[in-house]
């Protein structure tokens, strides 16, 4: 059982550097986080959310889990993936379906009642802007998820995602193939054929590194959104230019 007290200058700290808290006063931070909760769960564990009893904002401080639910066909569909600093708020939620999070490793999180929450939004006119980003961005997300999941091929889904690695500038999969591959609606064996495919367009990857013959076989792959942070976008090195 962690309490908060004993470790609240170091939550506190977290939290502060996220979005979702940017240019909000340090007192008023204090005593918003003041009124947070912290939950364990255990790696394999799974926890289905529902509106009634899970209308609250969570926020990931360490792990990893995915965010679930099942189509009218039985099948899985992978809402998110999240790490650290990842967040969960009732507009993942439906009254017309539950939502499971399935836990791929030990995670902490904090979180916050829709009563704490409403409250600080009605005071803090910054938290307020800095929601509706939040809930802008996500719904832009799923969006554009949407339209990969539907319409790509099985390579262009895959470079499509890889393109986020090459964007921040990690060139690394953050995640097991295998739980990628659940995110993009693919089988296991989809996802290592497609890589394949890209190994031909001059795309390599090697222990979880992703390796670049030119540099620029990635692009052609990437969308707007995804570019609209790339250091080069509408540069005339840009596709999207």
């Amino acid at each position: 059982m962690i309490t908060i007290k004993e470790h609240f200058n170091k939550y506190h700290r977290f939290l502060s550097k996220l979005p979702l808290f940017k240019g909000i006063l340090e007192d008023d931070l204090t005593n918003f986080f003041r009124s947070m909760q912290v939950k364990q769960f255990h790696k394999g564990e799974m926890v289905t959310f529902n509106m009634d009893e899970h209308s609250k904002l969570y926020i990931v401080y360490e792990g990893l889990f995915k965010l679930t639910k099942i189509d009218e066909k039985g099948d899985e569909i992978v809402l998110s993936i999240l790490d650290q600093g990842g967040v969960v708020s009732p507009m993942h939620f439906s009254p017309y379906y539950d939502v499971c999070a399935e836990f791929i490793k030990n995670t902490t999180m904090f979180y916050f009642t829709e009563k704490a929450v409403n409250d600080f939004s009605t005071k803090n006119h910054q938290f307020s802007i800095n929601t509706i980003k939040f809930l802008a961005d996500s719904v832009q997300t799923l969006m554009i998820s949407a339209e990969v999941l539907q319409l790509k091929t099985a390579k262009e889904k895959v470079g499509w995602y890889l393109v986020h690695a090459k964007i921040n500038n990690t060139f690394k999969l953050p995640y097991s193939k295998s739980l990628i591959a659940s995110y993009l609606g693919m089988k296991p064996e989809s996802f290592s054929r497609a890589l394949t495919e890209l190994k031909k367009d001059g795309v390599t990857l090697k222990n979880k590194k992703i390796v670049l013959e030119n540099g620029d076989e990635l692009c052609k792959y990437c969308d707007k959104v995804s570019g609209s942070n790339c250091a080069f976008f509408q540069t005339e090195l840009c596709i999207h230019d």
